[in-house]
């Protein structure tokens, strides 16, 4: 394995990849200690549908995700790699892994990437050998799923239940917010960001686990402010090794 010291430079490690890998990574860590604000609505009070959830998340051993960014049509494309989808799997010890669709002028591309905590590894998708650097020196960050130690949906305000609907074959509720600017922007480099992001959060009815994730708004420099991010979760408790790369 290609160890990278962290003088050296290396297109896998441009800000955009990993502006979309953290924002991703940041919006999954703020399900383990999920805290929000609202009234109920109808029979169903989104406050208590919340604080449930935070509990059953904390539970988990693990959970499968899959997260994709939606452009609009027309939207200009990004001057780097370009996320376009991410699927992976995480433990509640804080290691995952993932395997990262995007495009590189046009290119399509496949990136794999591991966190074990202190260590970083991405996999150079042409010579597939892997890269490694601490977390601290990672823009994704020292992460803790179990923890939560960068907790965006614990600020969303303006919570109301919005319907239930039928995600991933499990009946949920589906909540809506607002997530301020600013933490978004702490996490994905949005600092140009002024309005706050649209959230939306569906979790399930019997289980209390949440299973959908959206955000709407630009995560970065340049990029279209009507683009949507979607996480879904799934494969709760599934047995997942994950480990360094030898």
């Amino acid at each position: 394995m290609t160890r990278t010291a962290p003088h050296e430079t290396s297109p896998l490690r441009r800000r955009g990849l990993f502006a979309s890998l953290a924002l991703m990574v940041a919006l999954t860590v703020g399900l383990f200690v999920s805290a929000c604000s609202g009234g109920a609505q109808g029979n169903v009070d989104p406050t208590k549908v919340i604080s449930e959830a935070a509990p059953a998340m904390e539970a988990l051993k693990s959970f499968h995700f899959v997260y994709e960014v939606q452009k609009p049509q027309g939207a200009k494309p990004a001057s780097g790699l370009e996320i376009s989808r991410i699927v992976g799997d995480v433990l509640s010890d804080g290691k995952m892994k993932a395997a990262i669709d995007d495009q590189q002028r046009r290119l399509p591309l496949t990136i794999n990437f591991i966190s074990t905590g202190d260590t970083h590894y991405i996999q150079d998708p042409t010579s597939q050998k892997w890269q490694s650097l601490p977390a601290a020196l990672s823009p994704v960050g020292k992460l803790n799923l179990s923890s939560g130690a960068i907790a965006i949906l614990n600020k969303i305000t303006k919570l109301e239940y919005a319907g239930t609907e039928d995600v991933g074959g499990a009946s949920s509720y589906h909540l809506k917010g607002s997530v301020p600017p600013a933490e978004v922007a702490a996490i994905a480099g949005a600092s140009n960001a002024k309005e706050p992001y649209a959230g939306d959060i569906w979790i399930g009815v019997d289980d209390h686990l949440v299973r959908r994730i959206k955000i709407v708004g630009a995560a970065g420099s340049g990029e279209d402010p009507k683009t949507v991010r979607v996480i879904d979760l799934s494969g709760f408790n599934k047995p997942v090794s994950i480990a360094a790369p030898q």
